[in-house]
């Protein structure tokens, strides 16, 4: 989440949808207990949302987060490791379509 935000602020982003699957971390967030957390990087996330952009920090249920799932699982086993995906991989694509698709229709 914390390299997710800093990528976004150095390409110049100022709206961003933050959408988690972890309740206990939104939680946090949006109760504002992170910037008093012993965890660095809780903290650190903490200075990231208050900067001078729009963030809206959301759950999501980790069904809803199957392209995450499907990027982690099948072209990047190394969890520890960043990647920045100009194009989404071929294997993707057609759940991007999809998902696009049903966000039309609602």
């Amino acid at each position: 989440m914390l390299e997710g935000l800093r990528l976004a602020w150095n390409k110049g982003f100022w709206k961003l949808k933050l959408e988690c699957d972890n309740t206990l971390l939104i939680e946090i967030i949006l109760a504002g207990s992170a910037v008093n957390s012993r965890l660095t990087e809780l903290r650190l996330i903490h200075y990231m949302l208050i900067r001078s952009w729009e963030v809206r920090v959301r759950h999501i249920l980790r069904a809803q987060n199957t392209m995450v799932d499907l990027l982690v699982k099948i072209e990047y086993p190394e969890l520890l490791k960043f990647y920045l995906l100009e194009e989404p991989p071929p294997s993707v694509r057609e759940l991007l379509l999809t998902n696009s698709n049903l966000f039309a229709l609602n």
